[in-house]
């Protein structure tokens, strides 16, 4: 975590303050362990190996606990613990990196990227995208929940030289990040997983407040197509439990223009309709 990062960030909590660092350990401007701390609700969130846990309090309940929470919030958990068990095999997904060939190149373009933007990817994953995001942009926060996927992405950050890069354990529905820190915000392969429409609303309500006014947010998501609807179900579950929802073009529209404006939306990669808004006035 890149000390200037603190700036950004506001207690996830619905007390949304600032937060104080404490008991850090860093090397020059990166913080590599400490405490952030929330004066106002006395939470604190710890940083380990320079990665700030920042999951709001229905994600950080312990598993014999669970029980007792909402269905939505159990199947965030669910998928959390589906991710970081699945972790290795996701780099292995043969058609993922095939298909980065054009799905990385369009959501650039869509971008409209350079050397001056500071740009939130929202559910970076293991860092399929993350990288070439970095090569482009003067800064990254690269967020996601799931804890072992951030351990792989901060692997390839190290071994490739990247290091503009502030990678943070959060939910997209309840961002740990202040009101328009960033110039430009993406999110790939992500919404189709969150398990209901209020929580849909929610993540991109928090794209939208994140982003700087008239700025591009770029979103892609499972596409319900012919080819779909022959392989698999609108909606379901993955083989490991991870949920999935299948759009057709006029749901994520109806769903997207509800937070933010829809400049376009493009069926062209077949499986995924990739989504270029815009973030509204604040």
């Amino acid at each position: 975590m890149h000390l200037s990062l603190l700036a950004s960030l506001r207690c996830p909590a619905g007390c949304e303050s600032s937060l104080k660092l404490k008991d850090e350990v860093s090397n020059g401007d990166i913080v590599t362990s400490g405490l952030l701390t929330c004066p106002v609700c006395n939470r604190v969130y710890e940083i380990v190996n320079g990665i700030p846990k920042m999951l709001p309090d229905h994600l950080r309940t312990p598993a014999s606990a669970a029980g007792s929470l909402p269905t939505d919030s159990l199947q965030q958990q669910k998928e959390i613990q589906a991710r970081d068990a699945q972790v290795n095999d996701y780099d292995g997904m043969w058609y993922l990196n095939l298909y980065g060939l054009l799905e990385i190149p369009m959501t650039i373009r869509y971008l409209d990227l350079c050397s001056r933007h500071v740009l939130l990817e929202a559910g970076c994953g293991t860092g399929r995208m993350t990288i070439e995001f970095a090569k482009r942009s003067q800064q990254v926060i690269a967020m996601d929940f799931s804890w072992e996927s951030l351990l792989v992405c901060a692997r390839k950050l190290k071994e490739a030289g990247v290091e503009n890069v502030d990678l943070i354990q959060a939910d997209l529905c309840n961002m740990p990040l202040r009101q328009e820190v960033c110039d430009r915000v993406v999110s790939c392969g992500v919404l189709e997983h969150i398990p209901t429409d209020d929580l849909r609303r929610q993540a991109i309500r928090e794209m939208g407040r994140v982003c700087s006014a008239g700025r591009p947010i770029v979103i892609s998501a499972y596409k319900h197509s012919l080819y779909t609807r022959l392989m698999s179900q609108k909606e379901g579950e993955h083989e490991g439990g991870i949920y999935y929802f299948r759009f057709s073009k006029p749901e994520l529209h109806a769903l997207l223009s509800q937070e933010v404006h829809v400049d376009h939306i493009t069926g062209a990669l077949v499986y995924y309709f990739i989504a270029r808004c815009t973030s509204p006035a604040k």
